[in-house]
């Protein structure tokens, strides 16, 4: 199993609108992302969904940490 398959399986939440947007994001910028992104992306996708949700789809703060990734995986939307 090769990486993107593995982040595949990872974006598989337990919500629609979360599969939707990680899926999207992999398949349009995961591809191109370096090392920090992908860091980034790896420490999102450990947070319990309800937390992601409110971070992509703004309705908590978003961490400083997170907030360019964020942007960019909402403006798959």
């Amino acid at each position: 199993m090769n990486e993107l398959s593995r982040y595949k399986l990872r974006c598989r939440r337990g919500m629609k609108e979360l599969d939707f947007v990680l899926e999207r994001y992999l398949k349009n910028h995961f591809p191109q992302a370096d090392a920090e992104e992908i860091q980034r992306f790896d420490e999102l996708l450990e947070l319990q969904d309800p937390n992601l949700f409110g971070i992509l789809f703004q309705t908590e703060a978003t961490p400083e940490q997170y907030q360019a990734l964020a942007a960019k995986i909402r403006s798959l939307a």
